[in-house]
């Protein structure tokens, strides 16, 4: 670990007199003979209040020592832009709504739909409440300092290219707006949409066909119950709620209770409504930003972390591991930063992680006393309504909803968007879209949806125009940056607690690990409650929230006002108490592990809808679903070895565990196929059958499956796995080479078993359109395996999703549908889709998953800024873009893609660790590894742009440095700035 520490450190000495992007290298500090940082050239900069002293240590991360709580903010904020100021812009741009005066018209569709959506607009909301909070401090001075960066002139190299001459000022609006994009991207969910769809025109063609749509929906393919059911704290499970007594109003069955019949959903959700959610979901799926919100459930984005208490560690001390899983992009999502204040008024404090570059503070990391770590939960904030509204006759513009009877005035904004004419050669040349009212031009503001928008509308009919609205718990002020202050100087993991209760969206699983020993489990954010499920127990018209919902008041569908008046609350509605959410502190078992899954197992019985809350008043509702469990179940099986051993983690543990990258849907799934190729030998086996067993081919591909311990390494020299040297010397063994083939035939048949179990059966009916996406498909397929002996391969919807045309035994046409996605997989893996890694090889040792499983890190104006080629590394070949790297589908060291791959650039993936952690928490303060995929710079060109990757793609890490004395020991350079002389 040593030697590859400085190899990683001394690549950035060598250069940094040349590359560092700060003034010029000055004499060695000779005051210091200890000190082994190269001391930089001091700068007066105006605004500081104090002089500051900024060390970067060998990733070039900086760490900040200053005298008050301004001057570390404002250096932050300094720092912040200097390395990283075109992401920041890019970031607050989208999120505003205003990306296309920065990169061009390419971007205008998007603006359109943040414009409309109105982050900015929750941002203005939330200035004046923050600001009236210890936090504004913060957020005022950290915004002084990009400003006083900016000040200095010194453009990115990205403006030259957009023909741009001169920066925007940075503003506290643009700070939390960036803070509300951030959480927006964690929580805002838009699976109403494809719920609604799915559910709406299943049952009209099942109403057709003879089978029952509601349950194809919710029993079948869209099920809420994960593919592994491991939970995180398994005590805390709500008990099951009574069926309610009536039917409230029930067009259609509750969702996990097929036995209601197909019902109707055309009272509710007509055929009009469901185009209208047609339109929106094919406008919105082109926008990526909002494609992931359509199917949050199946995105592939999430987190890991696991804690364990001194109990069960070999050190005896509390140690705690976090992944959060972001997009892979170039720059980095997170930068490495620390803020330390000594003296002179305020409060010391010592803070170390990461931050986001935009927003003030560290967002996850430690500091003397506590460190901690996240992941999303799935909270359900968003509902998606019909709403029925009222024209002005003179200009055919909306002017009221219509709700129980009475006109409620909507809010108009008009919008105009500027777009940069890029590629001209005239600099700063923007114009005006031109873009009409109902194209863009005009926001149309719900003042019930928490001021919500309306994002479609059908005006087709005058006499009955409709709508789409959309309210969200992040629409208005929230106080997340005071959450951040406050994590600084929490000193106890009550403290951190408290501090939680300003987290009010963008819901996060924190675990935390207190140097007195504790660990702890909490769920933050506010959660809205419902009117039917707290006052009827049920979902009126039997429409839960997860699908649209009556805007006209006729259903019970709105969330509860609030009654009283709470200071943390930010909502203006009623939400679930703090102490109801999921939490656990010092569990009995030592450790507590959450991978996005089901905290506590509303889901495990395919009924989100059936528990009560505490004390029995109303459903305890979290979520119609989390993720599939995957990582999750693979975790657990980790801590369960290791508990059956020795019965204690290390840190050398917690660090393997991150660099697992084995299948659990492969250690599932291919029993059914080794039992279907037995089967297939068996005397008097069906012909189709015995033929796909007496494939030599699909005898060799078995065999192989059989022989996997269901790890996915590259198998190719220029791979990266975990545990390569940096250097790149490392050669793959033959036990990896054949899991590298393992794998590769794995994944492929995993998208032809996809295709042909799920995909197959809607086709005929015409509704392959309406297919859940890879993780709600791989849990529906393992269901329907598990579930074989029982029901034969009929689902809940009297659909049989394993026929096969003339073959009438259902177990032998389960095993040739089995059989025959292998016999296809290999058929596609010789075929000219894959030519470009396998040459239309059919030697299955040529099938090397390196191949196929590749990552590249995307900067947004492409090349060349993106990473391989900005970083100096090489793509796998000159037709296969991208490092490749170890991983797949669901794998603990995340690196998912698409359940349904069957293309030779299909497996390749953009979103994983963002960054990786373990640290141990000791009497005096923390001891911690970490590193990011990336580094601390974004400009194109620094030696600090992609330093960090290699150690990142081999699982390796570097210290994090914390108390004083080791990060002047580890220091790079050493810089002092100070206010102008009065």
């Amino acid at each position: 670990m040593l030697s590859k520490r400085l190899f990683a450190g001394g690549l950035a000495l060598a250069c940094v007199a040349a590359c560092l992007s700060v003034p010029a290298v000055a004499a060695p500090n000779a005051d210091a003979l200890d000190d082994p940082a190269v001391k930089l050239a001091p700068e007066t900069v105006p605004g500081l209040e104090k002089s500051v002293r900024v060390r970067r240590d060998l990733q070039n991360a900086p760490h900040v020592f200053a005298l008050n709580d301004h001057d570390a903010l404002f250096m932050l904020g300094y720092v912040h832009a200097q390395d990283r100021f075109f992401q920041m812009d890019v970031l607050r741009r989208t999120f505003s709504g205003t990306l296309a005066a920065l990169v061009g018209e390419a971007a205008l569709a998007q603006d359109v739909q943040f414009r409309t959506l109105g982050l900015r607009r929750g941002a203005d909301a939330t200035l004046p409440a923050v600001m009236s909070l210890p936090s504004g401090v913060w957020l005022e001075a950290y915004v002084e300092g990009v400003n006083a960066w900016i000040a200095r002139g010194e453009l990115p190299p990205e403006y030259g290219a957009l023909e741009l001459t001169s920066l925007e000022p940075w503003t506290a609006v643009d700070s939390l707006t960036l803070a509300k994009g951030l959480s927006f991207g964690l929580s805002f969910d838009l699976d109403d949409i494809d719920y609604s769809l799915a559910a709406g025109t299943f049952a009209a063609v099942g109403a057709q066909a003879g089978f029952n749509g509601l349950a194809l929906f919710s029993e079948d393919l869209y099920r809420s119950a994960p593919f592994d059911p491991t939970v995180s704290i398994p005590e805390l499970a709500p008990p099951v709620a009574p069926p309610p007594p009536v039917a409230l109003n029930a067009p259609a069955s509750i969702p996990g209770d097929p036995s209601a019949g197909t019902g109707r959903l055309s009272d509710y959700l007509d055929a009009r409504a469901l185009a209208l959610l047609h339109r929106y979901r094919e406008r919105a799926g082109t926008i990526s930003a909002l494609a992931k919100a359509l199917t949050q459930r199946d995105a592939f984005q999430g987190s890991n972390w696991w804690v364990a208490s001194g109990a069960v560690t070999d050190s005896g001390l509390p140690l705690l591991a976090n992944d959060p899983h972001l997009a892979l992009d170039t720059p980095a999502t997170f930068y490495e930063a620390q803020m330390r204040v000594r003296t002179n008024g305020d409060t010391p404090f010592n803070i170390v992680g990461v931050s986001f570059p935009g927003t003030p503070g560290i967002i996850q990391g430690c500091n003397p006393w506590i460190c901690w770590g996240s992941t999303v939960n799935a909270l359900d904030v968003t509902d998606v309504y019909l709403e029925q509204l009222v024209l002005d006759p003179a200009s055919g513009l909306p002017t009221h909803t219509l709700f129980r009877g009475t006109m409620e005035p909507v809010v108009l904004i008009p919008q105009a968007y500027a777009v940069n004419v890029v590629g001209d050669g005239v600099a700063d040349n923007l114009v005006d879209s031109g873009l009409g009212p109902l194209d863009g031009g005009l926001t149309i503001v719900v003042p019930r949806r928490n001021n919500g928008p309306i994002v479609d509308l059908d005006l087709s009919d005058p006499t009955a125009p409709t709508a789409i609205s959309v309210q969200y718990t992040g629409w208005g002020p929230t106080f997340e940056i005071q959450f951040i202050y406050e994590l600084a100087r929490a000193t106890t993991i009550e403290a951190f607690r408290d501090a939680l209760q300003s987290f009010d969206v963008g819901s996060q699983n924190w675990a935390v690990a207190s140097r007195d020993g504790s660990i702890a489990y909490f769920t933050s954010a506010e959660m809205p409650l419902r009117e039917d499920l707290q006052l009827l127990g049920a979902p009126d018209g039997g429409m839960p929230p997860w699908m649209i919902r009556d805007g006209s008041g006729t259903l019970m569908h709105e969330w509860l006002p609030a009654s009283t008046t709470e200071e943390n609350r930010a909502l203006p509605y009623e939400v679930l108490p703090f102490d109801e959410m999921p939490q656990v502190v010092n569990p009995a078992s030592g450790y507590i592990l959450n991978c996005n899954n089901d905290p506590v197992g509303t889901t495990l019985d395919n009924n989100p809808l059936n528990q009560l809350r505490v004390g029995g008043q109303g459903l305890f509702y979290l979520s119609p679903g989390y993720a599939t469990g995957l990582r999750q179940g693979r975790l657990a099986r980790l801590v369960d070895a290791e508990m059956a051993g020795d019965g204690t983690f290390s840190v050398d543990d917690f660090k393997r565990y991150q660099a697992n990258a084995q299948l659990l849907d492969a250690e599932v799934l291919v029993p059914y196929l080794s039992a279907a190729f037995a089967a297939a030998g068996e005397a008097g086996a069906n012909p189709a059958l015995a033929a796909l067993g007496a494939d030599a081919d699909v005898a060799e591909a078995i065999a192989r499956l059989g022989a996997w311990d269901f790890s996915t390494p590259t198998g190719i020299p220029e791979g990266y796995d975990a545990g390569d040297a940096l250097d790149g010397s490392t050669m793959p063994n033959q036990m990896e080479i054949d899991a590298a083939v393992a794998a590769t035939i794995y994944s492929v048949w995993r998208g032809q078993i996809v295709r042909s179990v799920i995909d197959g059966t809607l086709a005929p009916l015409g509704l392959d359109g309406f297919a859940p996406g890879s993780s709600l498909s791989i849990a529906a397929l393992r269901h329907h395996l598990d579930s074989f002996d029982v029901a034969g391969g009929v689902g809940a919807s009297g659909l049989d999703f394993f026929a096969v045309p003339g073959i009438d035994d259902a177990a032998t046409a389960r095993d040739v549908k089995l059989l025959s996605a292998l016999r296809a997989a290999l058929d596609l893996l010789a075929s000219d889709e894959f030519a470009a890694a396998f040459g239309n090889s059919t030697d299955q040792d040529d099938y090397l998953w390196g191949k196929l499983h590749r990552i590249t890190f995307d900067h947004p104006l492409g090349q060349p800024f993106s990473v391989p080629a900005a970083g100096g590394l090489a793509n796998v070949a000159d037709d296969l873009p991208g490092l490749a790297r170890q991983g797949g589908f669901g794998a603990l060291d995340a690196s998912s893609h698409s359940a349904r791959a069957d293309g030779v650039n299909d497996f390749t993936f953009g979103s994983g660790p963002s960054r990786r952690f373990v640290g141990t928490m000791f009497p005096n303060g923390p001891f911690a590894d970490q590193v990011i995929p990336g580094g601390t710079s974004g400009v194109i060109g620094s030696p600090f742009q992609a330093d960090q990757l290699r150690l990142w793609l081999v699982n390796e890490y570097h210290p994090l440095l914390w108390s004083p004395d080791d990060v002047v020991a580890g220091s790079l350079s050493f810089q002092q700035f100070f206010p102008p002389v009065q």
